[in-house]
């Protein structure tokens, strides 16, 4: 039984949606390339296509198409799995991250010397392209995209053809597990000779200091609890698929995803949090971080359809209802703007910062998401209204926004330099919100 999709709510008229879905709808289609989508725009720093977010784009966009049909999704979305599948990791190299079976996190075939400009540049390939492979979540999120795509679609010939590229992917999740960590998660530690650039945090919040322990970077390797949450749904989702094609692979993810579960539930719950929430983080020793942040919530939006009735996700049912309500507290959601990166009452806390404080509408959508996939409905209408109204005030699918007493801004960094204007998943985003 396929699940229900919640409608939009209806406190917001017709009238109030239409240009937001509108100029969504524009700059999805301003952003599609021949390879799938880009991050960003051209005059934006991203436009060029990233792993992590054209699979969340595109998982968005599925969920667009299921209630709206629209012949530009599903092609977005097979260029997207065709370019992940054709730039997947076939060597090891540790000047960029490049692992056999690894999906890629960043592709420019042009506009990267901001990247070698510097005592460390990023690594350039001898066809002269920029092949970064920097993120731990980009692998599970094309497993997830590439099953459930298939299983709306039916597309036996796609699948056909990128089924090498998703063995490959559980091959390179299964053997390349950092020293010293914990080998049923799904962690990263950077390998890299002190010549080449790259990114030292490797999850959606990569920004240098998105994770730190009394004011320095944790001991590797690390394990963010989002990517735990994206891949238990892969695993599930690839042992239902496998039980056709492949029993032994059906049988190896399925005994992976209970074991996965039992100890993500064990080391990631917060004990300082009354059971209520889960660390965003653990690092070398297993060791928890304790702040505040909204990356739980994607633990929700990462399910699966139980055997027999209802959904599942990584986190135990039993600890939902008090997550959610951990979630709505006035110092991680606000009203007005949706809910922050991260709890006002940290003292790393700054609402104009990148990943400590600031509003990312692509993070919201996936908890909403999230929460309608457990029926909380009225929470997730909450933050649907803050997003819908902070996106409407800015005239512009931003990638994220701040707010600051009580001000809907602009993201800028302190030297000067804007967040991006047009962002491929905060436009999928509005059309989920609007459709």
């Amino acid at each position: 039984m396929a699940k229900k999709i919640h409608q939009p709510h209806k406190f917001l008229q017709e009238e109030d949606l239409k240009p937001l879905h509108n100029l969504a709808y524009k700059t999805v289609l301003e952003l599609e390339t021949q390879l799938g989508i880009n991050a960003s725009g051209n005059q934006d720093r991203y436009a060029a296509f990233f792993g992590r977010d054209s699979m969340i784009t595109c998982l968005k966009l599925l969920r667009v198409y299921k209630k709206k049909p629209d012949k530009i999704y599903p092609r977005i979305i097979t260029k997207t799995i065709k370019t992940a599948a054709n730039l997947q990791g076939k060597t090891i190299n540790l000047r960029s991250g490049e692992k056999p079976g690894k999906i890629i996190h960043e592709y420019r075939e042009k506009g990267y010397y901001h990247l070698i400009d510097g005592p460390n540049p990023w690594y350039i390939y001898p066809d002269k392209t920029l092949r970064n492979y920097d993120s731990v979540d980009a692998t599970p999120l094309f497993l997830i995209l590439v099953a459930e795509f298939y299983n709306f679609t039916k597309d036996g010939q796609l699948l056909k053809e990128v089924l090498p590229s998703v063995k490959a992917a559980f091959d390179y999740l299964y053997k390349f597990s950092p020293k010293g960590g914990n080998r049923l998660f799904l962690e990263y530690q950077l390998h890299r000779p002190k010549y080449y650039g790259g990114l030292v945090n490797q999850g959606w919040m990569d920004s240098v200091d998105s994770i730190l322990i009394y004011g320095k970077p944790p001991k590797e390797p690390i394990a963010l609890v989002e990517v735990q949450g994206y891949y238990f749904k892969a695993l599930k989702l690839w042992s239902d698929i496998f039980q056709k094609i492949d029993a032994d692979r059906a049988k190896i993810c399925k005994r992976r995803a209970l074991k996965l579960k039992e100890e993500f539930n064990n080391l990631f719950l917060m004990r300082n949090e009354n059971h209520f929430y889960f660390s965003y983080a653990i690092f070398a020793n297993m060791a928890q971080i304790l702040e505040v942040r909204s990356n739980p919530g994607h633990c929700l939006w990462a399910t699966v359809q139980k055997e027999g009735k209802g959904l599942e996700s990584i986190i135990d049912n039993q600890y939902i209802p008090g997550m959610v309500k951990r979630l709505m507290r006035p110092d991680l959601f606000d009203p007005k703007a949706g809910i922050r990166t991260l709890s006002r009452e940290s003292k790393f806390f700054d609402p104009c910062s990148y990943h400590n404080g600031s509003v990312w509408p692509f993070d919201n959508g996936l908890i909403v998401e999230g929460l309608e996939n457990f029926g909380y409905y009225k929470e997730a209408d909450k933050i649907k209204r803050a997003v819908l109204d902070s996106i409407s005030k800015l005239g512009t699918m931003a990638e994220l926004y701040c707010t600051f007493d009580g001000e809907i801004k602009e993201y800028k960094e302190h030297g000067g330099h804007y967040g991006a204007h047009k962002q491929a998943w905060t436009a999928a985003t509005i059309l989920d919100f609007t459709t």
